[in-house]
């Protein structure tokens, strides 16, 4: 709906109510930890899943950092300067891996990051994902 001049839209009073639930869980998320160099996994340690290779976490961990570190080959190969990295940790497990090409010869600014999130999904938003019907208020964990 538009209210007025100027093109602006109104806020719905369910979007108001969506983006308090939003902005509260945002408040749960623990802040990074930087640290000198990328660990071997962002995994959780003690959980069974950095060291087994028939862990599908591990895998796919695997999988994307590998994918990083071709994809920084190509593009640093390709401008002649490097990308600097940054890493980071979360306390509950989970971190991440920044790398950015700045000023180069071929392009101005490039970034090729990965992150590993652990967290809890509010039940409304597991519905409208997965399409399923239910009451239950209970969070969802998740990895991605």
């Amino acid at each position: 709906a538009r209210v007025g001049g100027g093109g602006r839209r109104a806020v719905k009073p369910a979007s108001v109510k969506a983006m308090r639930g939003v902005r509260a869980a945002a408040q749960g998320i623990e802040t990074e930890v930087r640290i000198d160099q990328a660990p071997m996994t962002l995994l959780r340690e003690g959980a069974d899943e950095a060291g087994d290779d028939s862990n599908m976490r591990a895998r796919f961990e695997r999988m994307i950092r590998a994918a990083q570190d071709e994809i920084c080959n190509a593009i640093s190969e390709l401008d002649g300067k490097p990308f600097h990295e940054d890493a980071w940790t979360r306390p509950g497990g989970g971190g991440g891996i920044s790398r950015v090409l700045q000023d180069g010869n071929v392009f101005e600014k490039a970034g090729v990051n990965v992150s590993v999130v652990y967290g809890q999904m509010p039940p409304e938003a597991y519905r409208a994902a997965t399409g399923e019907a239910g009451e239950s208020k209970e969070m969802i964990p998740f990895f991605a």
